[in-house]
């Protein structure tokens, strides 16, 4: 059991590929086109080593020309195991959404044309399939999301350039590295005041996810299409496995699809797009993936000849392998809420596992929730295998990670904010705004916002008015909160007035769930200021609510997040908060309003978290969690933290989000072994 080598990831195409596609060699106008310096590995690796008869490039015999670059020592050729010719290599091939090909010799150029008409094309690229439209053409964009289902979660753009991405966004000397380093992940992008693509792109948002293309495929079809951007996001709905095959596309997308552009080699694994955004001067992952992974840590101490395996929790989930004093992540695995995909996440691990020669994992960490499918997987498994099982509290797993992240020993201890939509407490209910003192055998609540009311569980998050409801229930009475919503009841509840009712009578009930989220608290506020009052993607209303406050500014309002200490414990006081906020709308414009309530509530944190770092004698506060990718929170409390003369740690090699979780697992289980 020893981690040999590690798998080698899939690289964007380099310049001088780019170069010869776009000349008059051998390799002009083929869309396959790489070199030991870039092009696929990880989609198409079978097993280790990388060698050619390892990867699905093995059904594609090099004729002599490629076999003589693959042979000379002098040529960059030399030794690639993915590269082929227009006479050896795949070939790609235009279906009609029936499945039916459309005799064309060049069907690159004739999928710009039909995308410039305004028709959906699928297409099948290294990882997956993606779904590709003219970002320009507002018809066409709405009409992609019409099909679809998916009324705002924004699209992915792609562009041919960074000057090209200009034209519409904002692009920083950070930012240009990102789009144009090997991973070529999407970069999250401020839009631009010459903004020119369609609305429908990345409705009610100020910015934008842009990538450049990574493969001669996405080159030729950009160049063909002579506009700014297409759109190309994933074909599979959130959070479910990449389509990779062709026969699932053509079912699964039939009466979405007009048409797909597709290749014959096969996708051995799936792999979403990396997702990132450059924030207070690093990056941050919203999505760890294509170009990054798997990815590899290595810890500060070994679990010897152990092998412990972290399955995560279920929100954009991913897994770890924990091998002697290295973890293996996956790719992003997506929401394992269902069978389809905790296969693919089962599959990810035995590849993984096969890789290296792993045979049963000593331990399997999970999520302390009882309902998440992963649980209920670790706990059948660990009784197959006979392994010890596990449970690790959510946040605990975050703070965890931060820690593993950034080098921490095993007897380290920091001041972990850790904010997030849901996680199950220790108490059995929902938290997501907390302060740890954490390590990683154990950690200690020492500060959370003030509990409310979950009228309704989960639908709260579906529902964020219900939040709002809920939240005002202990400052107003039931009477002045009707009058308060009754002008917006039928927009914001399902049953209007009726339900309203219902929810304010559930918020008194002592048995209703309660929860300390931050991501609801934030839900609230974006219907407070009727930003949005219904979620249609992850995460919608707080993100809408950042956009806002990031058109806003400082100014005159004093908006406070007040804390008390009740019983050796700091409790925001939320109600007092949202009450406050309700108040101030009839004085100041909703963006200065957004804009004061993510600096008091990053000010407020950083503050406790300081005083709880001078009570107790600790010098490192970290920040983790889905809610710590946001723009003014995270500089709030970035500079009240250093201000303070404190060392802040943040994540910058895996996501904040639950795209951490595992991990953290991981390394909270081997200190329960050492």
């Amino acid at each position: 059991m020893s981690v040999r080598s590690v798998i080698p990831v899939d690289l964007g195409i380099c310049d001088l590929c780019v170069t010869e596609i776009t000349g008059e060699g051998r390799y002009s106008n083929y869309p396959f086109t790489s070199c030991a310096q870039c092009g696929p590995r990880f989609t198409m690796i079978r097993r280790l080593p990388y060698d050619r008869v390892n990867t699905s490039m093995d059904s594609f015999p090099f004729c002599h020309e490629c076999l003589r670059e693959y042979l000379d020592p002098k040529d960059r050729r030399y030794d690639a195991q993915g590269f082929a010719c227009p006479r050896c290599g795949p070939k790609l091939t235009l279906l009609d959404n029936s499945g039916e090909v459309v005799n064309s010799e060049d069907p690159i150029g004739l999928s710009a044309e039909l995308l410039i008409e305004g028709s959906i094309v699928a297409i099948k690229g290294i990882g997956g399939f993606h779904l590709a439209v003219n970002a320009l053409d507002e018809f066409a964009v709405a009409e992609l999301r019409r099909r679809r289902r998916r009324p705002n979660q924004p699209f992915a753009i792609m562009s041919p350039s960074i000057e090209e991405i200009s034209d519409f966004a904002e692009v920083n000397e950070d930012e240009a590295q990102l789009l144009s380093s090997p991973a070529r992940p999407i970069v999250v992008l401020k839009k631009s005041d010459s903004y020119n693509l369609a609305d429908s792109v990345a409705p009610g948002l100020n910015s934008v996810g842009v990538m450049l293309p990574y493969t001669g495929i996405h080159l030729l079809l950009l160049h063909a299409f002579r506009r700014e951007a297409l759109v190309m996001t994933s074909a599979n709905y959130p959070g479910k496995p990449m389509m990779i095959e062709e026969s699932s596309a053509l079912s699964e997308l039939k009466g979405i699809a007009d048409y797909y552009l597709v290749h014959n080699r096969e996708i051995v694994n799936r792999c979403d797009d990396s997702v990132i955004k450059s924030i207070g001067g690093g990056r941050v992952f919203l999505r760890k993936s294509r170009g990054y992974s798997p990815s590899y840590l290595r810890t500060g101490w070994s679990v010897g000849n152990k092998y412990i395996l972290g399955v995560g929790g279920e929100l954009n989930n991913n897994a770890s392998l924990f091998v002697k004093d290295q973890i293996i992540t996956t790719q992003h695995i997506g929401d394992v809420d269902e069978l389809e995909t905790l296969d693919f996440m089962k599959h990810s691990i035995q590849f993984i596992e096969k890789t290296y020669d792993l045979k049963k994992p000593n331990m399997i960490a999970c999520d302390l929730n009882p309902a998440f499918l992963t649980g209920r997987y670790a706990e059948e498994l660990s009784a197959e295998l006979g392994s010890l099982l596990v449970r690790v509290q959510h946040h605990h797993a975050h703070a965890a990670a931060l820690m593993a992240e950034n080098s921490m020993g095993l007897d380290e201890k920091i001041i972990s904010i850790v904010i997030d939509g849901s996680g199950y407490g220790l108490d059995g209910n929902s938290w997501g705004g907390e302060i740890f003192v954490a390590g990683y055998s154990d950690f200690k609540r020492v500060a959370h916002l003030a509990p409310q009311p979950l009228p309704g569980g989960d639908v709260c998050a579906y529902y964020p008015a219900r939040m709002l409801a809920s939240i005002l229930s202990s400052t107003t009475s039931d009477s002045d909160i009707e009058r308060l919503l009754e002008k917006n009841a039928s927009k914001y509840f399902k049953h209007g007035i009726d339900e309203l009712k219902l929810v304010l009578k559930q918020s008194k009930e002592p048995r209703t769930l309660k929860t300390t989220s931050l991501g609801r608290l934030l839900d609230a506020l974006a219907v407070a200021l009727d930003v949005c009052w219904l979620r249609t993607y992850e995460g919608e209303p707080p993100v809408r609510l950042e956009s806002l406050a990031l058109h806003g500014g400082p100014s005159e309002i004093k908006l406070e997040l007040e804390y008390r200490r009740e019983n050796d414990m700091y409790v925001f006081d939320t109600s007092a908060f949202v009450t406050e906020v309700f108040d101030l709308r009839k004085k100041f414009e909703k963006k200065d309003i957004a804009f004061a309530i993510h600096k008091s509530i990053g000010q407020s944190l950083a503050e406790v978290a300081c005083l709880l770092a001078d009570e107790l004698g600790i010098e490192t506060i970290g920040l983790t969690g889905g809610s710590a990718v946001n723009t003014l929170i995270y500089r709030y409390i970035k500079e009240k933290v250093t201000n303070n003369n404190k060392k802040f740690i943040v994540h910058n090699n895996y996501p904040c989000g639950d795209g951490c979780v595992s991990l953290g697992q991981c390394v909270v289980a081997s200190s329960r072994i050492l």
